[in-house]
């Protein structure tokens, strides 16, 4: 549990920092681009977001649930799944391009392909996922952070020298680039990847092996990855299409301060899904498991009301006069990211217990719902329409979907969370006592 803590407190330092950096960044850059330009941005990551899943196979849960159990093979695999990264990168990002040349203006187009080059080298960082796996966070803290001060400052030079909006784009590729070449010199030089050279070179049919098991169990995940993107992304798209760039920016601009303080719980997470990943004794993973549905909701409950009360003064204070219509929707999107983030607990959950078919048959039916909402209260209710659909979806799969998983696995620990509370206080009890005879 001490690892754990101390895992999570470089993570959520590391979160707090982004966000706070993020917060300081859209005050200024939102500002200076406006809605129109702020809302071409987001929709363009929206559109290369959609081939992404196909790409990444859903490799990250693979690998980290790998990585968590035995270090050196998931080090095989995670080399292994580089080279079936590049090669779907490759195609998809083709044609994208060609799409792109066919609809898009010259500017546009442009923009498209310096994200998709940020993408690339986010793609190829899998030793971020490495560290966070062995509860190493502390080293993605300090890489992160010195990439994101660059990035700000980049951002706040731009404003300053006025420059247009292809300028921001190249910003984002420097912060997904530096990260990933400094991760893989020091992973390169760190003891386990010494141990794991001392190994013999894999085989080229083994390689082909690990290549087939990351298709055959990623397969299911990518389906479900692009139905996650669909339901989460297809609004800004939509919206696009149905009202304009304007009204993407203003819904981006209520969910990137609705989703600003999810960054805390998702680090509470990552550390706490490697020791249940880990555990062999499953009552004491259950345990766990409904441990981190408690903290999460005593996190994140406190956040969503002020985030009610306070929503219009928080958007004119963080983007000014223009995005005052982002306020009506700011609680929605809150409640929205709440369901998220107990998703994610209840996705790697599922995961865990194999259930890639689940979620290959769940999460298109999911994504389906959220297209189909939004088809018909976007032209209704327009931006509020767009946050209701994606609550809603994010609700139904919650709640409705994920207790249809063995008989009721996961809603069962998220409905008995409560139960954890007694042995939390003994956990802090424990912990407060060991600290003083420490201190003595």
């Amino acid at each position: 549990m001490k690892a754990i803590i101390y895992n999570s407190f470089w993570i959520i330092l590391e979160k707090i920092c982004f966000a706070g950096a993020g917060i300081i960044s859209a005050m200024y850059v939102a500002r200076y681009l406006g809605p129109d330009n702020f809302g071409t941005l987001n929709y363009l990551v929206s559109i290369i977001a959609l081939i992404l899943p196909f790409i990444q196979l859903g490799s990250d849960n693979i690998l980290f649930n790998r990585i968590a159990k035995k270090p050196l093979s998931g080090m095989t695999l995670m080399i292994a799944s580089l080279r079936i990264k590049f090669i779907l990168f490759l195609f998809f990002s083709i044609g994208l391009f060609i799409w792109a040349s066919q609809t898009l203006p010259a500017d546009k187009t442009k923009i498209l392909v310096i994200l998709l080059i940020s993408s690339f080298f986010t793609l190829r960082d899998i030793y971020k996922l490495y560290y966070d796996a062995t509860l190493a966070s502390k080293i993605n803290l300090v890489i992160n952070n010195t990439a994101l001060v660059i990035f700000v400052g980049l951002n706040l030079a731009f404003v300053h020298f006025q420059l247009d909006l292809t300028w921001f784009a190249g910003s984002v590729a420097v912060r997904t680039l530096l990260p990933y070449l400094v991760r893989k010199v020091i992973f390169s030089r760190g003891h386990m990847a010494k141990r794991y050279a001392r190994q013999k070179p894999l085989k080229l049919k083994y390689l082909k092996f690990y290549n087939i098991y990351l298709l055959k169990v990623g397969l299911p995940l990518a389906v479900s990855g692009l139905a996650i993107v669909i339901y989460t992304r297809i609004d800004q798209i939509m919206l696009a299409k149905f009202i304009g760039y304007h009204a993407v920016g203003l819904y981006s601009a209520a969910m990137a301060i609705s989703q600003g303080w999810v960054l805390v719980p998702m680090a509470l997470i990552t550390s706490f899904m490697s020791l249940i990943a880990g555990e062999r004794d499953p009552q004491n993973a259950n345990g766990r498991i409904r441990l981190l549905y408690m903290l999460t909701l005593a996190l994140s409950v406190p956040v969503i009301i002020i985030i009610s009360l306070f929503n219009k003064e928080i958007i004119w204070l963080v983007y000014g006069e223009a995005y005052m219509a982002s306020a009506a929707i700011l609680p929605i999107c809150a409640l929205t990211s709440l369901c998220s983030v107990l998703g994610t607990i209840s996705y790697r959950i599922i995961i865990m217990h194999a259930g890639y078919r689940f979620m290959a048959m769940k999460m298109p039916i999911v994504a389906l719902l959220n297209v189909g909402l939004n088809y018909h209260f976007i032209p209704l209710f327009g931006i509020t329409g767009a946050a209701l659909s994606t609550l809603c979806s994010e609700a139904i799969s919650l709640f409705l979907l994920n207790a249809m998983f063995k008989k009721g696995l996961v809603t069962n620990h998220l409905f008995g969370a409560y139960k954890s509370i007694p042995a939390l206080i003994i956990e802090v009890k424990n912990h407060v006592k060991s600290n003083r005879q420490t201190s003595h």
